[in-house]
């Protein structure tokens, strides 16, 4: 019984850090030359950006589509024109960073 907890207490732990290693890294002052890509997060079935460091700033004129993207829990505090899916094709109107409110 206790290894099971211990299981559970670390895949908890390594699930805290790797989230709070991916909001660690917010966004630049200006989009990266290279495109943040969506890839599948380790536990959950959320996906994650690979680089948040690679969102520049949400346009003004973007804001209104962020917050569609990004939903009533969340808010838009990043985006980049030529994000990326998990297969590597760029979303047409770009991709944006989301962080809780």
């Amino acid at each position: 019984m206790k290894m099971k907890r211990m299981i559970a207490v670390l895949t908890v732990a390594a699930f805290l850090a790797v989230s709070m290693a991916a909001f660690a890294a917010g966004p630049g002052k200006k989009p990266d030359r290279v495109p943040p890509k969506l890839q599948s997060a380790i536990l959950g079935n959320e996906m994650l950006w690979d680089r948040p460091e690679a969102f520049g700033p949400v346009p003004k004129s973007k804001r209104n589509l962020g917050k569609q993207v990004c939903g009533a829990e969340k808010k838009a505090v990043g985006y980049h024109p030529k994000a990326q899916d998990e297969n590597g094709k760029a979303f047409p109107k770009g991709g944006f960073l989301c962080a809780p409110k």
